[in-house]
């Protein structure tokens, strides 16, 4: 019996070995070499950081280059973009705290990440990661996104329309700056004013969230006739209007995690993301759209893919499952394992006869916020819908603030035409 075992470890160790040694001898790419179309077969069984390039890529990630070309200039791994300090201590600070009642609705919490402490041997995994992504400031408390621009595009003909947005954000609860908590009922408010073009501008939609799971209210002011007007909550999960995005899944998840009939935490595993964004700001001053948004491939077809640089990026894979009655069958998420950043590097978003039908990328920095605090900031989000070939991309602004000092009095029904200055 001894023997055999031996034999059977041996054995085992054999087999082990040549994918072991394969990798360890694999060759390793020079910064800056772009995966494309033309060279991924040729780059597939190399290395980036030790990670197998072929490793790197999920299966959308890999449509995207050879159906679609998608290009992605290699960088080795920078500095991880650790979030906030702020959020840090916080974490730490109030560690355990934290738990989920009969209803999957988050309880106990005070600020920081709710659950730092995730395991795939933990059934309510996928809920908790969720709840750290939506429930405090590891992004800012507060943003003022002015302007927030969208190119819509359509992967045949080109460009087809630019809107100018403002979007602002505050939360009520989970806040990482003082004071925690506001309105313990609140999660947050979140509005939407449309600033461009002339024949839209002032369209806005305010948006608020309730910490009991309820859903959520939502408001509209009319720019024809200067009202308010209150719109159905269920329209949590419709399109946005004239884009490629739905309600829930405006900056990558809009939604309370109990509104979707299950988070799943499929692995750990890494992809390649775009950590130290070379993305600039876009140039209003500049009349042409090559100029104005420097980083997009307008000149060539599908017009919709941006140069930037990728490295690779540890991630939780959460699959989120919403109702029947949703358009989405499943939603997968790629989500940063760092503790105190739960950045989502990119999704992807299947119809209801569970084919892919939308792929999300989004591009990050460490930057610095109002009052010069280090944070993560946002430089791209492209959702590109592969069925229809058309594709939304919000492209960052020069005056984008994270964290501004702000007052929950403006995020009132009455206060939405104010925001327009």
């Amino acid at each position: 019996m001894k023997n055999r075992l031996i034999r059977g470890v041996i054995a085992t160790s054999l087999i082990a070995l040549p994918l072991s040694s394969s990798l360890l001898h694999a060759e390793e790419v020079a910064a800056g070499t772009v995966l494309n179309a033309t060279t991924i077969d040729q780059l597939l069984d190399k290395t980036l950081d030790g990670h197998r390039i072929a490793d790197l890529l999920p299966t959308s990630q890999e449509r995207l280059i050879r159906e679609f070309g998608f290009e992605m200039p290699l960088q080795p791994a920078g500095e991880l973009i650790n979030g906030n300090p702020e959020v840090a201590r916080l974490t730490e600070l109030h560690r355990g705290e934290s738990s989920l009642d009969d209803q999957n609705r988050l309880v106990g919490h005070t600020s920081g990440i709710p659950f730092p402490d995730l395991s795939l041997d933990d059934p309510d995994a996928g809920i908790k990661l969720t709840y750290n992504m939506l429930r405090t400031g590891w992004i800012g408390d507060t943003m003022d996104l002015n302007p927030m621009y969208f190119l819509v595009i359509d992967g045949k003909k080109g460009l087809q329309r630019e809107q100018g947005w403002r979007f602002k954000r505050f939360l009520m609860t989970g806040r990482v700056y003082a004071p925690h908590t506001i309105d313990e009922n609140l999660v947050k408010y979140e509005s939407l004013i449309n600033l461009y073009p002339q024949d839209t501008r002032g369209i806005g939609i305010l948006t608020v969230n309730y910490t009991d799971a309820r859903l959520a209210d939502v408001y509209a002011y009319i720019k024809s006739i200067r009202r308010v007007r209150r719109l159905s909550s269920g329209s949590w999960a419709d399109p946005v209007s004239a884009t490629d995005l739905l309600t829930d899944e405006t900056f990558a998840i809009n939604l309370d995690p109990t509104w979707y009939d299950s988070w799943e935490l499929l692995e750990k595993r890494w992809i390649l993301g775009a950590s130290e964004s070379q993305i600039q700001p876009l140039n209003l001053d500049a009349r042409k759209p090559a100029e104005r948004f420097p980083a997009m491939m307008l000149d060539r077809a599908p017009y919709w893919n941006y140069k930037d640089n990728f490295s690779p990026q540890e991630v939780w894979v959460l699959k989120g499952t919403p109702p029947t009655s949703h358009l989405v069958h499943h939603r997968i998420m790629y989500v940063g394992a760092q503790t105190n950043a739960p950045l989502f590097w990119g999704g992807e978003y299947f119809d209801r006869k569970n084919e892919l039908w939308r792929v999300l990328s989004i591009g990050f920095n460490q930057g610095k916020w109002n009052e010069s605090q280090s944070g993560p900031k946002v430089t791209i989000v492209s959702v590109m819908d592969i069925q229809r070939l058309h594709a939304t991309v919000l492209y960052q602004g020069q005056d984008w603030n994270y964290n501004p000092k702000s007052n929950p009095a403006d995020f009132t029904p009455e206060a939405l035409p104010r925001q327009l200055n």
